[in-house]
């Protein structure tokens, strides 16, 4: 095999391919630290359940990706829109139904990837908060992997929401509609 080494590599400035470098079917090029591809995931519709302070996937979120080498990492984002019937909301990133990326354990707290607190606790009905997280995995595969984001609450019989709040009023007055995202990139290791 021989290897190429170049300070600079420019494709044609004119014509139909201008800007554009043809690599071989089967070839990738690409430099450590650089996004090979990406994938997002747009949920505009709404989720809610009263797990309480447990975890419920939202399943609208599932997003698969292959890495093109076991060295590769995946840069998960995520931008959430969320509401609470009572103070708290958490969740976790999902990894093929296991949760990765979250805080180190710490006395009996549930351990998560992303949390929201909303006091005092008797207005949480009528707030929507967004949230966001970053976190890169490091899966070691050029296997199919399914990323997801599951959710949580406070106690059984306190709702947790995605893009709502508690009080949805359908009225343009107060409620907006927003839409939450999931979006992963491969950056090759």
């Amino acid at each position: 095999m021989s290897t190429l080494i170049v300070e600079n590599l420019k494709g044609p400035t004119t014509g139909s391919n201008a800007n554009t470098i043809t690599i071989p079917s089967g070839q990738t090029l690409s430099a450590a630290g650089h996004v090979i591809q990406v994938k997002q995931t747009v949920v505009d519709g709404v989720f809610g359940t009263s797990i309480g302070n447990g975890f419920a996937e939202m399943t609208d979120f599932r997003t698969a990706i292959t890495p093109s080498s076991t060295s590769n990492k995946i840069l998960a984002k995520a931008t959430l829109h969320v509401g609470t019937s009572y103070f708290q909301i958490r969740g976790r990133l999902l990894r093929d139904t296991t949760p990765i990326g979250l805080g180190a354990t710490r006395g009996i707290r549930r351990l998560c990837t992303y949390q929201n607190i909303i006091w005092p606790a008797g207005d949480a009905e009528y707030a929507m908060t967004t949230t966001g997280f970053e976190f890169l995995d490091s899966p070691a595969t050029t296997s199919s992997i399914t990323y997801s984001i599951d959710i949580g609450g406070y106690d059984s019989g306190h709702s947790v929401y995605l893009n709502r709040a508690s009080q949805d009023n359908n009225l343009n007055a107060y409620n907006g509609q927003p839409m939450s995202t999931l979006t992963l990139m491969e950056i090759a290791g």
